[in-house]
């Protein structure tokens, strides 16, 4: 499943929520970017991890929010990796904001995501893993995951 534009009654529900950007939880180097940028919001966007919030948008992919940070404003748009951090600077240090104009700039967006999945691609390489990782969790795709947390709740 990929990440899709939600139904009116989905965003109608989220509204509460959003602005939210979603971050990998298990991953140190995503968190200590995620304090960063809850200290910057100051309450104007949620910075949860994706798996705490992925109930409130459900239109998100959790593999795809694995990959790679994931920005959803109040409209229900997704932004995704370098689109995603340029949405937060513009959405919380509108000052900052001005720094990432080139972005727009032909070849710029192409270059800024090819860094940002560099980063991504060893994230866990630069700070390491909670411990949720270090029993092999993250390399488990979402439904697979969540699947024998369901069986043990209707087991009960």
């Amino acid at each position: 499943m990929a990440t899709r534009t939600p139904t009116p009654d989905e965003l109608a529900a989220a509204a509460p929520h959003l602005p939210v950007a979603l971050y990998d939880g298990s991953c140190v180097f995503c968190t200590a970017q995620a304090a960063r940028a809850r200290r910057w919001a100051r309450g104007g966007l949620a910075v949860r991890p994706l798996q705490e919030a992925l109930d409130d948008v459900p239109w998100v992919d959790p593999d795809d929010a694995l990959e790679a940070l994931h920005l959803v404003d109040r409209d229900g748009r997704s932004y995704v990796g370098a689109a995603a951090i340029v949405r937060l600077l513009r959405l919380t240090r509108p000052l900052l904001g001005i720094l990432v104009l080139p972005y727009h700039l032909p070849g710029v967006r192409w270059l800024a995501e090819r860094a940002y999945a560099s980063v991504a691609a060893r994230r866990y390489d630069i700070a390491g893993r909670h411990d949720a990782c270090d029993e092999g969790v993250c390399g488990v795709p979402w439904a697979e995951r969540t699947e024998g947390q369901e069986r043990s709740a209707s087991d009960a």
